[in-house]
């Protein structure tokens, strides 16, 4: 029982750690490069608007398609990797956008089409960066409730065959699973 429960806390950060890189790779595989041409809506200053003092830090914009205006929007939780590019005020009031999406979604009324790597053309880190964080967002508490469940059914396992102080190396490598689940969590 006790080796079980070793291997599950070796194995299981890079468990997880696969099936979100295999979460990143499909949302990728999907996304197709488009330049539109953004447009003023409800009485708004600029094309691109970038809410980067909210609580929830976004950046959104319109577009008309067939007759209908289609927003694009993106919200944002923990680092971004290119908010030194959105201080640029020539991205608020550029005519064209490029940028990521999936060509194929349905959009309901009143709903919004997320879109990746605002004018960064090139596939780089920013870039799939970027689509982690939209699928750490969207999997946010289902991640937090299984770190938990990990740091105390681990911790429980190690403290019941004999604690950190039998266990030193095991102990070390769960600490640092346990920095990596935070840093997945809340970078």
């Amino acid at each position: 029982m006790r080796n079980i429960i070793f291997t599950i806390i070796l194995l299981f950060p890079l468990v997880l750690t696969f099936i979100i890189l295999g979460r990143v790779i499909r949302i990728d595989s999907n996304l197709k490069l488009m330049r539109e041409n953004p447009i003023v809506k409800n009485h708004q200053q600029e094309k691109v608007i970038i809410d980067k003092h909210s609580s929830k830090r976004r950046v959104y914009f319109y577009v008309t398609s067939d007759t209908k205006t289609l927003k694009y929007e993106r919200d944002y939780r923990g680092f971004i990797s290119d908010w030194a590019f959105f201080n640029d005020k020539q991205l608020e009031n550029s005519d064209t956008i490029s940028f990521y999406t999936d060509p194929n979604q349905k959009i309901a009324e009143k709903e919004s089409i997320p879109f990746f790597s605002i004018n960064n053309e090139k596939k780089n880190f920013s870039y799939f960066f970027d689509i982690f964080q939209y699928v750490k967002d969207k999997n946010f508490f289902l991640l937090l409730i299984i770190f938990l469940i990990y740091a105390f059914v681990g911790g429980g396992g190690i403290d019941r065959f004999g604690g950190i102080t039998q266990y030193k190396t095991i102990g070390i490598l769960f600490s640092l699973d346990i920095v990596f689940f935070l840093l997945l969590l809340f970078l």
